[in-house]
């Protein structure tokens, strides 16, 4: 009733602290009603000229339905968070989806070029990988990483296959699918042994050098069995160590690599290991 706070009350003496975190709430609240004001000003501006142009140039409506459906992509960023109290990115960045594959279609239906499509499935795939993930968290909540991980590896084969379908090829299941299936491989074998392997630290870490040592020759190997034609370098030339006492040209820089590689994988691991007695045997 006396427009003072508690502190002014109990004390007798101006509160400026508190007055000033008024004063730009205040000026906070204003400059965001006149931000939304401009924009939707704006908007409804550049919507009613463009109807106005596109019906007197062309007699009817066609590429105003992409100004509009653009429009509508730029509100989800300017005008929509003020209007929102609840979930307020979430239901966001869902109209800003849902507005910007209204823009491609909508470009589609304007310009009649089949690529436009591929972009609008490629883009409409990419999303549900965000989506996907966020659906994870807010009402699963519980191993997030396992799923989201789960989640990946099916959208990965799911996006090779929606390329696929509109660029068409023989490339989807004789190098597409197998190239997807050795990455995800990996990084399931990384992810299984930090996540799940009862070891420490030391240990795991010794365990990914290892790990990335050998991925050079195995992809090697990989792409030679995949390809039918030898790799450069042959998977066996990692294992030729005499080479690096009689060094020829750069043939010896990845064998030195994959050497220092697993030299320090033994380091990691012998470290964990002798960590890992100690606890057990602290005598």
């Amino acid at each position: 009733m006396l427009s003072i706070t508690e502190h002014e009350f109990f004390t007798a003496c101006d509160d400026d602290k508190a007055h000033l975190e008024a004063h730009q709430a205040k000026m906070w609240r204003g400059l965001t009603k006149g931000w939304q004001l401009f924009f939707a000003i704006s908007y409804l501006i550049t919507v009613v000229v463009c109807f106005i142009c596109n019906v007197a140039v062309s007699k009817r409506l066609d590429w105003f339905w992409i100004v509009l459906s653009a429009l509508m992509l730029g509100a989800c960023f300017t005008n929509l968070p003020m209007l929102v109290k609840r979930e307020r990115w979430a239901v966001c960045l869902g109209a800003a989806t849902g507005c910007l594959l209204l823009l491609l279609l909508v470009c589609r239906l304007y310009t009649g070029v089949p690529e436009v499509m591929t972009g609008l499935g490629v883009t409409a795939v990419c999303l549900s990988l965000f989506w996907g993930v966020w659906a994870i968290r807010r009402f699963y909540g519980r191993h997030v990483a396992v799923l989201s991980l789960l989640w990946f590896s099916a959208w990965l084969f799911l996006l090779l296959t929606v390329i696929w379908l509109f660029v068409g090829g023989t490339w989807l299941g004789r190098l597409g699918y197998p190239i997807a299936a050795a990455s995800l491989a990996v990084v399931w074998i990384y992810f299984a042994v930090g996540r799940w392997l009862p070891v420490n630290v030391w240990i795991k870490v010794g365990l990914y050098f290892v790990l990335t040592a050998f991925l050079a020759p195995v992809g090697s190997a990989f792409g030679e069995w995949l390809s039918g034609q030898p790799a450069n370098p042959r998977p066996g030339v990692y294992f030729q160590w005499h080479r690096l006492l009689h060094p020829t040209e750069y043939e010896w820089i990845p064998i030195l690599v994959f050497v220092c590689i697993l030299l320090a994988a033994v380091i990691l691991l012998a470290v964990g290991i002798i960590r890992t007695l100690c606890k057990k045997h602290p005598d």
